[in-house]
């Protein structure tokens, strides 16, 4: 019996882990996926790792609602500007099977601006017909 319950013990936690992995690497696709075409200015590609009622709060303290206004707010910055984007990951945080919470370190560099814009995103994804995306997504300059 004890060793039933060793093994049972053990593949939970295999389970678990892999499970965890696998949301970890789809979340990294998800910030490569969104770097590649920020950089390529590809405002459609970028609306797909959203969902279709997804809210951004942006640095200026606007929010944008739904694929109009996060398609606007993108479509505008790319016509002023070209840019490249890097993550550095504070943290990931599942908060049920189908929801995860992650906070990012953004860099963004625009073409002819000397210093790289810091900002601190926090967004909040969901999986929806077997795909990670974001809900949620609350930006801000650093200080």
């Amino acid at each position: 019996m004890r060793k039933l319950i060793f093994i049972v013990f053990g593949f939970l936690m295999i389970t678990n882990t892999n499970y965890a992995q696998t949301v970890y690497k789809n979340l990294q696709v998800l910030r490569d996926s969104y770097a590649e075409a920020f950089k390529n200015s590809d405002t459609e590609t970028i609306l797909k790792l959203y969902s279709d009622d997804a809210s951004v709060y942006h640095t200026d303290g606007s929010v944008h609602n739904g694929t109009k206004e996060i398609r606007d707010l993108y479509n505008g910055f790319f016509e002023e500007n070209k840019a490249r984007i890097e993550f550095k990951n504070v943290s990931e945080d599942k908060l049920t099977d189908d929801i995860f919470f992650y906070h990012d370190k953004v860099f963004v560099n625009v073409e002819g601006e000397e210093n790289t814009r810091d900002i601190e995103v926090v967004n909040i994804a969901k999986r929806i017909n077997g795909k990670w995306r974001v809900i949620k997504s609350y930006r801000w300059p650093k200080p």
